[in-house]
C-alpha cells in the first residue's frame, strides 16, 4: 500500500477463495491474448483473439464473477476461395490471382466467367457474400 496526497493508494480487496475462477473457457480457433493462470480473483478480465482471418464475435473480454467468467466469444469461420473449387465451376476471381486466399465473413468476392465460358447462375451470384465460412459460388458453362 501507497499513502499518497487524497489517502491510501492500492488497498488489498479481500474475497472468498470460493469466488475464484478457474482458466477462461476455451474457444475454437481462437485463444487468451495472456499466459493463462490456475486461478482468478473475481473481477478478473481476460482477452480473446482470434486465429488469422477469423472474426471475433461477441464480447472481446471476459470476466469473472462469483466463480463464473462471462460469456466468451466465437471466432467465426472465414470462406476459402480455392483454385480448385474455381476450376469447377469455370469462374474466376475479378481482381486477384487465382491462388487460394480467405475471405472474412460479412465481405463480397467477385468473380467473372473464364474466358469463352457462359454464366450459368444469376448475375447476383457473381457478387457472393462469405457467411460464415461458406460462399456460394457462381458457376460459368
Amino acid at each position: 500500500m501507497v499513502c499518497g496526497e487524497g489517502g491510501w493508494l492500492h488497498l488489498p480487496t479481500c474475497f472468498k477463495s470460493a469466488d475464484k475462477c478457474g482458466p477462461p473457457p476455451a474457444i475454437s480457433d481462437g485463444d487468451i491474448t495472456s499466459f493463462p493462470s490456475e486461478g482468478y480473483p473475481p473481477g478478473s478480465r481476460v482477452e480473446y483473439q482470434c486465429q488469422a482471418y477469423y472474426e471475433l464475435r461477441g464480447p472481446q473480454y471476459v470476466t469473472c464473477s462469483y466463480a463464473k467468467w462471462s460469456e466468451p466469444p466465437r471466432c467465426i469461420e472465414p470462406c476459402v476461395i480455392s483454385e480448385e473449387i474455381m476450376n469447377e465451376k469455370n469462374i474466376q476471381l475479378k481482381r486477384k490471382d487465382n491462388k487460394r486466399y480467405y475471405v472474412k465473413t460479412g465481405d463480397t468476392v467477385e468473380f467473372m466467367c473464364k474466358s469463352g465460358r457462359k454464366v450459368v447462375t444469376s448475375v447476383e451470384s457473381f457478387q457472393a457474400v462469405c457467411r460464415e465460412g461458406a460462399v456460394e459460388f457462381p458457376r460459368c458453362e
